[in-house]
C-alpha cells in the first residue's frame, strides 16, 4: 500500500507540475495574441477614416467651428476661420445655411441641412491607392440611407445629379498613419461632382 501510495503520489506531483508550467507559458502567448489583435485594430485605416467622418459630422450638427476647423487643410485653415465667422460667406452658406446659397439651379442645400434631416444618416468610407504617387487615399460619403443606397453611390451620375441635394462628400490622403484632409471642407470648390468623380471623369 505504501508503494502505492507513493506512486501516486508522485504521478499527481508529475500532474501538477505539468498543469503549472503549462499554465506559466500560457500568459505570454494570450499577451502576444492581444498584441497581434491590438496591433490589427490599431492599424485600421476604414475605421480610423470613419471616426474622422462621425466627428466631422457633429462638429457640423453642433455648429461647433472650431472642432471642424481642427479637419481642415492646414494651408486654408485661417481663411476659412474667417469666412466662417461671416454668414453671408460661400462658405459658411456651403457648410451651413441652404438660404443663403446663390449658385445652381436652386437645388443645392447646405452640409447642416444634408446631415441635419437625414431620416438614417450613413457615412461611407471609400478606400483606395493611387498607381502615381502610391499614396491611400479615402473618401467620405454623408447621406440618408433611407433614400440613397450604396449602390447608387456607386455611380458617378447618381453622385453628380443627387449631390447637390442629398449627398455631402470629403477627400483624405493617409499620412504616416494619419488622415489628411487633400480637398477643401467637404469639397467646398468641387461644386458639381465629388472630388473623386471629378477625377475619374478626368482620368476617363
Amino acid at each position: 500500500m505504501n508503494a502505492l501510495s507513493q506512486t501516486a503520489a508522485r504521478i499527481f506531483l508529475i500532474s501538477l507540475a505539468s498543469i503549472v508550467m503549462a499554465y506559466r507559458l500560457l500568459p505570454p502567448d494570450s499577451a502576444q495574441g492581444q498584441q497581434k489583435s491590438g496591433a490589427t485594430h490599431k492599424n485600421n485605416p476604414g475605421r480610423d477614416l470613419r471616426k474622422v467622418g462621425e466627428a466631422v459630422a457633429k462638429a457640423v450638427l453642433d455648429r461647433n467651428i472650431q472642432a471642424l476647423l481642427a479637419y481642415d487643410r492646414a494651408d486654408l485653415r485661417s481663411a476659412d476661420e474667417v469666412s466662417l465667422k461671416n454668414t453671408k460667406s460661400d462658405l459658411y452658406c456651403y457648410i451651413f445655411d441652404s438660404d443663403c446659397i446663390t449658385w445652381g439651379s436652386g437645388n443645392w442645400r447646405s452640409v447642416y441641412d444634408k446631415l441635419s434631416q437625414a431620416h438614417q444618416l450613413e457615412i461611407k468610407v471609400s478606400l483606395s491607392s493611387s498607381p502615381y504617387d502610391r499614396q491611400s487615399y479615402g473618401s467620405l460619403f454623408f447621406y440618408d440611407a433611407s433614400a440613397v443606397s450604396e449602390k447608387d453611390l456607386r455611380s458617378p451620375d447618381f453622385l453628380c445629379k443627387e449631390g447637390p441635394a442629398n449627398i455631402a462628400s470629403w477627400k483624405f490622403r493617409l499620412e504616416n498613419g494619419k488622415w489628411k484632409p487633400v480637398t477643401p471642407l467637404f469639397d467646398s470648390e468641387t461644386r458639381d461632382c465629388p472630388s473623386e468623380v471629378q477625377e475619374q471623369q478626368q482620368i476617363f
